[in-house]
């Protein structure tokens, strides 16, 4: 399961250009995300790290603060912030505002540059791999949360295709929910707002088990919440719920399950996700289908010692496998085209797309 690291390259000083929405008008909302944990990663192995913010360069960049008439003056500023900055890496986010022509310019004034596009959403929606596709022959490394070879970037475009895991980090997730008992929820689960399918499914389990004390965030009457009062409702429950959507594509799961586990809550994922090859059932409450997910429930809601001991041991698996630097080291290597410097518990290699997308078999029946 968790595998013992080895002995790792020396990226002490090495220039990281984080390229995206970070740091911008959300004031704090989002500070438990994903870009953020790891530019805590990249800073504990010791790089060199700058933040662009290209929304909010575009939107000050014009009387109108708009991001439109801003767009040229962003990716101008972006190739004069590289001159200053002289980064080893660029690493983009979900910053559609950079053209292709200006990471083209960036390369020809710094020969040995490696760019890297990070991106986090669901690759069964067709919109979102055109924003791979459209990035294949301009990066060196894309990496995305889905281990499926889903993403349809051909051998022969210029990008290599990696899985990453949505990282955890010790200053963010901070939460011991396996700690103590006096929570004033059994469970917890966020959704976006209006709900969906999957809020359906867990509120079938929920009326089977009316003892069972659930804060469901996104429904009326429930608004969904950010900022420290998204960590503080989290940390009042002693499990969550954890349902991506899609929640059978291979080891893809939003950002919400590294939250979960990082912040000691007992977490519920459905086996097909395949997260089982990187979890032990003493670590996470897997279930297959409704009738597992109602016994589980009971069972770790009846028993608290139980339910303890095993979101100890997957906080402690999750902060040891997907440690915020050691996906930042991971990333680093892959975007450097290095051999791994340990054995990562998840898939590392290049992956070559699928004929088709795997079939939609929810485990929601």
């Amino acid at each position: 399961m968790n595998a013992s690291p080895l002995p790792s390259r020396d990226h002490t000083g090495r220039k990281v250009l984080v390229v995206g929405n970070v740091f911008g008008r959300e004031l704090g909302e989002d500070y438990y995300m994903i870009m953020p944990k790891l530019l805590h990663g990249f800073i504990r192995l010791g790089c060199n790290l700058h933040v662009f913010n290209d929304r909010e360069v575009a939107r000050g960049s014009t009387p109108f603060l708009s991001t439109g008439p801003g767009r040229r003056a962003a990716n101008r500023k972006l190739i004069e912030t590289a001159r200053n900055f002289r980064p080893d890496l660029l690493l983009m986010g979900h910053c559609e505002i950079i053209e292709n022509a200006t990471l083209e310019t960036l390369r020809q004034e710094n020969p040995g540059l490696r760019i890297a596009f990070r991106n986090v959403d669901t690759l069964t929606d067709a919109a979102n791999r055109g924003r791979l596709l459209r990035r294949a022959d301009s990066v060196d490394a894309i990496f995305v949360t889905t281990a499926a070879p889903i993403h349809g970037v051909a051998p022969d475009r210029r990008a290599k295709v990696y899985f990453m895991p949505n990282p955890v980090d010790p200053a963010i997730d901070i939460g011991r929910a396996f700690a103590h008992s006096d929570q004033d929820f059994d469970l917890f689960f966020a959704v976006s707002p209006g709900g969906d399918a999957r809020v359906q499914f867990l509120q079938q389990a929920l009326e089977r088990l009316p003892a069972l004390k659930a804060d469901i965030r996104g429904l009326p009457g429930s608004p969904p919440l950010r900022g420290a009062a998204f960590l503080e409702a989290m940390n009042n429950a002693r499990m969550g719920f954890n349902m991506s959507r899609p929640d059978n594509v291979y080891l893809y799961a939003s950002d919400r399950m590294s939250q979960l586990l990082g912040n000691g809550l007992l977490t519920f994922v459905s086996r097909s996700t395949g997260f089982q090859d990187l979890f032990s059932e003493d670590q996470i409450a897997f279930f297959d289908g409704l009738e597992e997910l109602v016994d589980k429930l009971d069972h770790f809601a009846r028993q608290d010692a139980r339910r303890r001991s095993v979101a100890e041991a997957g906080w402690r698996a999750a902060h040891s496998m997907f440690a915020s630097h050691r996906v930042a080291k991971y990333i680093l290597e892959r975007s450097f085209a290095q051999p791994p410097s340990e054995s990562y518990p998840w898939p590392t290699e290049n992956t070559e797309p699928a004929a088709d997308l795997p079939p939609q078999e929810s485990s929601i029946a």
